[in-house]
């Protein structure tokens, strides 16, 4: 009997301490996580499914059908946002959906592009294209209607997406991204007009950026910056469309060369506050704007219209006249670009004269030359003001050698008025010489204090 109850007392307390012991959970993932890493691969998922419509064969029936069945998953992808916002009460699924609505909106418009292409083309006859990138319409009021249709629908969408990232700025954004995507309806694939259109589409989100957006404090969060950059998608769709179906001509490659390098030396800088990646990325965007126009001279001077006897000028004087451009506005002074400016242009003048030794040669090089010390004068950069100066005595010294060797009347004529300008030089000498002298010692003190 005492064997029995001692036997009782150890079940019960056994049975007590399991149930006084803590419960195991089942372990599972950290909430925040795993709802990214869904967020993310849903994202992915969309996006690719997406893409694969600009080749077509996805699934049976007209090409119409399937742009279709693209702006009806666009408008699917709206309506889960608004279910995650309004049902779920949860904002990072929505923004999400929402701003997937926006990633493929300019896939719609490519689409559309396509179809009006098949019956507006700009280029006459047809661009062949391997038959998994062609889309085309039965007839002219199909692809208007298809156009049409896309932008009833698609408008709205965007304009909802985003005052959903945006806020108060979406209106300006919806202008903003619907004029870019409107590119992509424009019903040729030339490469110089397409390369034109992507140039101006570039200067214009690139003004707005640096004017208007990016001074917004409010934009200055991750959907401020998703916003942002959404706006660029149809621009890289316009020119990878190029790049990839189509030839591109050597002005276009140019074009897109002039485009980097005004996001590189105007975009960039904006996007980071430390002074050396302000100056590394202009620096880049300079030298990228230098071959780009190395690039455009070449198609230039090819032309029959130039002679051979301008191609140094044609080459070197636009180039030192766009880095002047570039020092306005790049970070710091601008010392720098205006030293090789000045650099550039004497030694293309001066390499002009040594090529072609003739008169007019002789005096673009003392203009130029004469222009370049005037500048360094008032800049008071001793690089600049003896770039100039040697470029000077280059073209009178060759005007001297051509009096002596050619008997030119033109140069005669021109060193007559040397001569004449020596002896009047020499009479205000004679005249103001105590002056003169405590000018240039003043000048000579001056030049000691400029910046090199």
């Amino acid at each position: 009997m005492m064997k029995y109850e001692e036997t009782e007392f150890a079940h019960e307390t056994e049975q007590s301490n399991r149930e006084n012991q803590p419960v195991k959970r089942v372990p599972f993932p950290n909430r925040q996580v795993l709802s990214q890493l869904l967020r993310g691969a849903g994202a992915l998922i969309i996006i690719i499914s997406a893409a694969t419509f600009l080749f077509k064969h996805w699934t049976p029936g007209s090409d119409l059908q399937r742009y279709l069945f693209l702006l009806g998953f666009t408008g699917i992808l709206s309506i889960g946002g608004l279910f995650c916002g309004l049902s779920l009460k949860e904002s990072k699924g929505a923004r999400t959906l929402l701003g997937l609505t926006l990633t493929v909106t300019p896939i719609n418009f490519a689409v559309m592009g396509a179809l009006l292409y098949s019956q507006f083309s700009w280029d006459g006859a047809l661009t062949r294209l391997p038959g998994y990138a062609t889309w085309i319409a039965s007839s002219p009021g199909m692809a208007l209607l298809a156009a049409v249709g896309g932008l009833a629908v698609l408008v709205p969408l965007g304009h909802f997406s985003f005052m959903a990232l945006g806020h108060k700025r979406a209106k300006l954004f919806t202008g903003a991204f619907m004029l870019s995507n409107a590119t992509l309806l424009l019903p040729t694939r030339q490469p110089n007009i397409v390369a034109v259109v992507f140039l101006l589409l570039v200067a214009v989100l690139t003004f707005s950026e640096v004017r208007t957006l990016g001074r917004e404090t409010t934009l200055k969060t991750f959907e401020g910056y998703l916003s942002r950059a959404i706006l660029w998608l149809p621009a890289a769709i316009l020119i990878g469309r190029g790049c990839y179906f189509y030839t591109p001509s050597q002005l276009f490659v140019s074009v897109i060369l002039f485009a980097l390098a005004t996001l590189s030396f105007i975009l960039l800088p904006q996007l980071t506050d430390r002074e050396r990646w302000q100056q590394g990325f202009q620096a880049a965007g300079a030298l990228i704007a230098g071959v780009a126009w190395f690039n455009t001279a070449n198609v230039i001077i090819r032309s029959p219209y130039i002679s051979s006897r301008h191609e140094i000028l044609v080459a070197a004087l636009p180039l030192a006249g766009l880095l002047c451009l570039l020092s306005k506005y790049s970070q710091g002074t601008g010392d720098r670009y205006r030293r090789f400016a000045a650099i550039i242009a004497v030694f293309g003048v001066s390499l002009n004269l040594l090529a072609h030794t003739n008169f007019a040669a002789a005096m673009i090089c003392l203009l130029i030359s004469a222009t370049v010390v005037f500048f360094g004068y008032l800049l008071e950069q001793k690089i600049i003001f003896v770039s100039g100066a040697l470029g000077s005595l280059l073209a009178v010294g060759y005007q001297f050698k051509a009096a002596f060797h050619h008997f030119s009347l033109a140069s005669w004529s021109s060193l007559m008025v040397i001569g004449v300008l020596i002896i009047i030089s020499a009479s205000v000498i004679e005249r103001y010489h105590d002056r003169l002298r405590e000018r240039m010692e003043q000048a000579r003190y001056q030049f000691k204090q400029w910046k090199s």
